[in-house]
């Protein structure tokens, strides 16, 4: 269960102003009708939408009652599709699972663009997800308000029922899945998304796939190519996840990396010295004690804060999952966390909740207004249709959890997908399911990080081996996946591989262009890596998209995962 929970609750990523992009003026969806072919439609100022009818089941012809629609969004590239430069679609998903590819590439599709040249950049909510439709959606918004925080699926074992919790969460979740799932539940699945992928292709007038996935997005991509090995033109798959151990539903392998990220924070703000890290002391071990003291005093002595907007009570949990959270975005994490931290050790909780509390709740008149919204249940939808089933005996989710924390000490915020699944209806498992090999017609490139705390790179070389001649690029840092933190070097290569097909060599390894997550606050002294004026411009977009990469967030009761 290598890269889910991408999708957070209390990730309030803080960025520079000047590398935040434009908010785009809103679009109704509504607007625009599902065909079978791509019908396109100006949307966000330089975007375009369209809606892609599809078999909600394979096995049968589209009809009336046998159809999924699916939102795509496009940012074409600068040459018209007969130019001779012109050089196809570039698929892209964003991981989650559930996570919108609309959304993310309206936040990163113009670094996107610039970086790789001209392409044609795609994103598409998966089956089941935001705008596509039937939707993964099983409470109304009074119910789901109600649900996220007595549910226990945001972190497990922070109370007096400890694991009884988040499984009393799971059996609530599974019930109205059954009852509001029917006739489409099923269907909601990872191979269906890669069927969905080929059916994009084909409206497109293309045979052969281009893509892009990140985290979940890597267990797409290679179960599309383990499925369809001759149609894949060029595959970048970045955060590589074990596919088996995913759809296994075990995640224990996930975390065998968390600890190296930690350590990497403690020594990071033991270098820095106080004036780039406030939560610092003489040494990393000092620190990692005073962080363990923290969190125990906020078991029995949380911080209050109240805003002129909002209220809120840091305890424990929520500084568990800021951590957490902040070990997959070290790059623009690190300093605001050690920041909170320190002034939560005195007291304050005002700085944690400005960096990772969830921004105030908006009320709308119109019921509609949120009709398109990510809800976490798209996320637990897809992870159990994959997962094998289990057994919903409370034992077995306890027995789940220790065998997490055999690995990491953040299995209490990565167990919830395993144990919130064991709720789940009975539904038909006999669709695609491995091995996930396959000699691919084009080699694929897959990216992992020297530590990722979600997709290890023992899982990255695992999957690298079932796909003949495919190359593992490794970058040299820390966090998940490695647009979190910009790399001249990493860019370069993927620009290569997707304008000539060129592959690295075996071993090649890309350094980050800065050198500390801590770094000063004023830009100009920041430690850089000397870098030509092209390559200069290329870590400038690849900064800019690192930044609004990592302001993805969703209102969810889950952490964050793949």
């Amino acid at each position: 269960m290598a890269v889910f929970k991408l999708t957070l609750a209390v990730f309030f990523a803080v960025v520079p102003t000047a590398l935040a992009a434009p908010t785009p003026p809103p679009f109704n969806w509504g607007s625009i009708s599902s065909s079978e072919k791509l019908s396109w439609h100006k949307c966000y100022n330089d975007f375009q939408c369209t809606k892609l009818k599809v078999p909600l089941n394979y096995s049968s012809p589209i009809s009336k009652a046998n159809s999924a629609s699916i939102a795509i969004l496009r940012r074409q590239a600068n040459v018209s599709s007969s130019s001779k430069e012109y050089k196809g679609p570039i698929l892209f998903n964003p991981g989650g699972p559930g996570e919108s590819g609309v959304d993310q590439v309206l936040r990163i599709g113009e670094q996107m663009s610039t970086i790789l040249g001209e392409f044609d950049l795609v994103g598409f909510d998966p089956r089941g997800i935001a705008r596509s439709t039937p939707k993964a959606s099983y409470f109304n918004d009074v119910q789901r308000a109600a649900f996220t925080p007595l549910s226990g699926l945001s972190i497990t074992n922070q109370t007096d029922e400890g694991v009884g919790r988040t499984w009393a969460g799971a059996q609530i979740l599974g019930k109205l899945a059954g009852e509001r799932g029917k006739g489409f539940l099923e269907h909601l699945t990872t191979p269906n998304t890669a069927r969905d992928m080929r059916s994009i292709l084909k409206a497109y007038g293309r045979d052969k796939l281009q893509y892009w996935g990140i985290s979940y997005g890597s267990v797409l991509g290679s179960t599309y190519a383990a499925m369809f090995p001759d149609k894949v033109e060029r595959m970048v798959i970045d955060g590589v996840a074990d596919a088996d151990d995913y759809f296994s539903g075990s995640g224990a392998i996930d975390l065998v990396d968390a600890e190296k990220v930690m350590e990497s924070f403690y020594t990071g703000c033991a270098k820095a010295g106080p004036q780039n890290c406030p939560f610092h002391a003489s040494d990393a071990a000092t620190i990692r004690s005073n962080l363990e003291a923290l969190y125990e005093k906020l078991r029995t002595q949380p911080v209050p804060v109240v805003t002129s907007d909002a209220i809120a009570i840091i305890d424990h949990a929520f500084v568990r999952v800021a951590v957490w959270t902040a070990l997959h975005y070290p790059f623009d994490l690190f300093k605001p966390l050690s920041a909170g931290l320190a002034a939560l050790a005195a007291g304050d909780g005002s700085i944690m909740f400005s960096v990772f509390g969830a921004p105030p709740a908006e009320l709308f008149c119109d019921a509609k207004a949120h009709t398109d919204d990510y809800v976490f249940e798209g996320t637990f939808t897809l992870v159990c249709n994959d997962y094998v089933p289990f057994s919903n005996d409370i034992n077995e989710s306890k027995k789940a959890l220790e065998e997490m924390a055999k690995v990491s000490q953040f299995a209490d915020t990565w167990a919830q997908l395993r144990i919130g699944c064991s709720g789940w209806p009975k539904i038909p498992r006999n669709d695609f399911r491995g091995p996930w090999t396959g000699n691919t017609s084009h080699p694929i490139l897959l990216i992992g990080n020297t530590a990722d705390p979600a997709t290890p790179m023992v899982s990255a070389k695992k999957m690298s081996s079932g796909f003949p001649n495919s190359v593992l690029l490794t970058q040299n840092s820390f966090g998940h996946t490695s647009m979190v933190e910009p790399s001249t070097c990493t860019y370069k290569v993927v620009r290569e591989y997707f304008t000539t097909g060129a592959l690295p060599a075996p071993g090649t390894i890309c350094q980050p262009d800065f050198d500390t997550p801590f770094r000063p606050d004023d830009a100009a002294k920041q430690t850089r890596r000397a870098l030509s004026v092209e390559d200069d411009q290329i870590r400038e977009f690849a900064s800019q998209l690192s930044a609004n990469f990592a302001k993805r967030r969703h209102l969810s009761p889950l952490p964050i995962g793949l």
